[in-house]
């Protein structure tokens, strides 16, 4: 796939940047965010961390025509060496969520577009969900996956995908758009880079969760058999039409693995996959995929498609190295229909046209059609346009006829005329009438005017004219008054409206309080946005929706001081407890069971709960056991807090407290907590905990010891 676009220039790419601020970064490599790993910067790169930052870009891109390139986890994708000159736009972790449903639900999953392929494979299947586990081996992004309709393992997006939530940066639009308007095909779609994907939902189907683990399993141990790790970006070139070869078995049958060119060679694994050296040359990969293609072509015949997309090269090297051209973007797709008509529609009266010459033929029909007692034959004249000396010898016919029979005529004559190549129907019964139409005296036909209508009988008095001009002298002296006082208030007004949205009043001071765990780096960005702005201006709800975007933001206020300092109040979440995901790495918590912060380590500072759970990203909400089991860890009296060792999830629908002294407390369903802790409570001050192997609290009224 071809992806060459116009270059902007400087001006058009300092101007964006100035209006999108510090969401944006200059010159981000964006090699990194591919598994090549290789290739140049982006000029502008931005991390949206929310849908309103991807609002700001597409308003921005609306005053400033510059390409954009959507990134996800780079799979499928190649950076030219001398990067890409546009706007790069990676989604942030509000992107990443996994939302699977209870086992009393529906099979459907909503999962964020940047969410990786293999994790929600993983996470289906421990939920007793299958049709998903081809995409175990697929070290992509769902956004990815859905734009090129990516599959494996005789499966691919199109078996389970539902619909999908687009936003239209050309056009601002967020859209919620079926899948079968998107027109998916064999590894392409008609999404461009205009088409954010923000979350897709997909339809699996309950199964046994034994076999759906065993088919992970099979699935992994075959991709690591007979495909290579490293960078690179899977197959290189699409399969032939039905009935040829595999593309990796006619580059294999010319002996090319392990043929290399600079940093780029052929897998000796997979003779489909072309690895890149660390620290390689992007156009090493492209002078490698270029020269398989036409060995390829010399010995079968058989031009092989690239399955990579191609950024920042030319289209000549693009073609030549197999990738498809898309063409220019289609604006009649359904897809697009799903964001209304990008055509202005006019809605105003249409104005008729007429031919400059009308046929005899039509003459003779338009005559034909008025002919009849209502309107004689003998009323109607038509005038041809191309004969004026004939139509002036006709109109002076017609006007001696009329002179002559004019005490038989009547004023409801119906005239066809043409002027000027129109056709003009003039029907006297419709004009209104005049004084001279209804004379006074009928026998003469004449009018009588009243003297008073002639000027010529006035008479003028000097003093009423005189007091008149003295009138309007004072109307004239008050008018001007009141205008010079109505300018000299809106000039005042208008000079302190400028002195208060000018710097002079301009924000100076920012203080933060109640901020411990937000981004340092989130804070400073909003603190660069306000700094300067006019105190009565400045727009503080944008800053508090972006700091209300991070995961420990609860909620944030900003107070404005007169007449420079801004003070901004954040209420945080609190941490209570901590769980390990599918990947090993720890999720932070709240009593609501919100992820607050993904970590490497084990925060030990914060409760356990035990047991593998979910994979999400900042800001997503864990399942009903484990905010269940967050709420129990904030719950706990002071009496039993030092006691406890960690909470956790038993079963799907179970939890479990294990105390410093060993002794196991079955919890049940997570129900009826605070009278099961209570009990809890009561049964340890009459027994010596050390004593006690396990108690089960299923049913609080009837609590079971069992001792040692």
């Amino acid at each position: 796939m071809i992806s060459e676009f116009s270059r902007p220039s400087d001006k058009d790419l300092n101007r964006l940047a100035s209006l999108l601020g510090d969401r944006i970064t200059k010159d981000e490599p964006i090699g990194p965010y591919t598994t090549y790993r290789v290739g140049g910067p982006a000029s502008l790169f931005m991390r949206a961390m929310s849908v309103d930052d991807l609002h700001a870009a597409s308003r921005a891109l609306a005053k400033v025509k510059i390409p954009v390139l959507m990134l996800g986890r780079g799979s499928n994708m190649l950076i030219s060496n001398s990067g890409f000159r546009g706007l790069a736009i990676a989604l942030g972790p509000f992107a990443e969520q996994i939302n699977l449903p209870s086992s009393d639900q529906d099979p459907i999953v909503v999962v964020g577009a940047m969410s990786s392929l293999p994790v929600i494979a993983r996470q289906s299947v421990a939920a007793g969900l299958r049709g998903f586990e081809w995409a175990v081996g697929v070290p992509g992004s769902i956004g990815g996956a859905v734009r090129m309709n990516a599959g494996g393992h005789g499966s691919d997006m199109i078996a389970s995908l539902l619909s999908v939530r687009i936003f239209h940066i050309e056009r601002g639009i967020e859209a919620n758009v079926s899948a079968a308007n998107l027109g998916l095909r064999f590894r392409g779609s008609d999404l461009n880079d205009q088409h954010i994907v923000l979350s897709a939902t997909l339809r699996l189907a309950r199964g046994d969760k034994a076999e759906g683990e065993s088919r992970l399993a099979e699935i992994v141990k075959w991709r690591r058999e007979n495909q290579p790790g490293g960078q690179n970006a899977g197959s290189v070139f699409v399969n032939p039409v039905s009935g040829a070869s595999s593309a990796g078995a006619l580059i294999d049958g010319l002996g090319l693995r392990g043929h290399r060119i600079g940093t780029a060679s052929i897998s000796d694994k997979h003779a489909n996959f072309i690895q890149a050296d660390e620290d390689g040359n992007a156009d090493d990969v492209v002078e490698l995929m270029t020269f398989v293609r036409q060995r390829v072509i010399e010995s079968h015949g058989i031009e092989l498609r690239s399955e990579i997309r191609l950024v920042g090269f030319s289209a000549a090297i693009s073609q030549e190295a197999g990738a498809i051209d898309q063409g220019a973007v289609s604006r009649n797709t359904q897809l697009e229909s799903a964001f209304g008509s990008a055509n202005n529609t006019d809605l105003s009266i249409p104005v008729p046209s007429f031919s400059e010459q009308l046929s005899d033929e039509v003459l003779a029909e338009l005559k034909d059609a008025f002919d009849g007692d209502a309107t004689p034959s003998a009323n109607l004249r038509v005038v041809l346009p191309n004969d004026p000396d004939k139509s002036r010898d006709e109109s002076r016919d017609e006007s001696r006829d009329e002179s002559r029979d004019n005490s038989s005529t009547t004023n409801s004559s119906l005239t066809l005329k043409t002027n000027n190549g129109r056709i003009v129907i003039v029907d006297e019964d419709l004009r209104l009438p005049v004084d001279s139409d209804h004379p006074i005296d009928e026998m003469t036909s004449s009018v009588n005017i009243a003297p008073t209508s002639d000027p010529s009988n006035i008479i003028r008095d000097s003093r009423i004219e005189a007091r008149s001009k003295g009138v309007i002298r004072s109307l004239a002296s008050n008018r001007r008054r009141l205008l010079t006082a109505a300018g000299s208030v809106v000039g005042v007004v208008a000079l302190v409206l400028i002195v208060l949205a000018s710097p002079i009043v301009g924000v100076r001071k920012v203080e933060i309080e109640g901020a411990r765990y937000v981004s340092a780096d989130l804070l400073i960005a909003v603190e660069k946005s306000l700094d300067g702005k006019s105190i009565l201006t400045v727009d503080t709800r944008a800053a508090e929706r972006r700091l209300e975007g991070d995961p420990w933001v609860e909620s944030v206020r900003i107070k404005s001081f007169f007449p420079s300092r801004l003070v901004i109040e954040i209420v945080e979440r609190k941490p209570v407890a901590f769980y390990i995901g599918v990947d090993n790495r720890s999720r932070v918590v709240d009593p609501q069971g919100r992820v607050l912060a993904v970590e490497t380590g084990q925060p030990t500072q914060y409760l356990q709960i035990t047991g593998v759970g979910p994979n999400l990203a900042p800001g997503a909400s864990a399942g009903t056991v484990y905010k269940a089991a967050a709420q129990l860890a904030a719950g706990l009296p002071t009496e039993l807090s030092d006691r406890v060792l960690n909470v956790g999830v038993g079963g799907p629908n179970q939890l479990v407290m294990t105390l410093r002294t060993g002794t196991l407390i079955n919890f049940g369903p997570p129900i009826d907590l605070q009278n099961k802790l209570i009990s809890l409570l009561v049964l340890l001050r009459r027994q010596d905990a050390k004593q006690i192997i396990a108690i089960d609290l299923t049913d609080p009224r009837t609590p079971t010891v069992k001792s040692k």
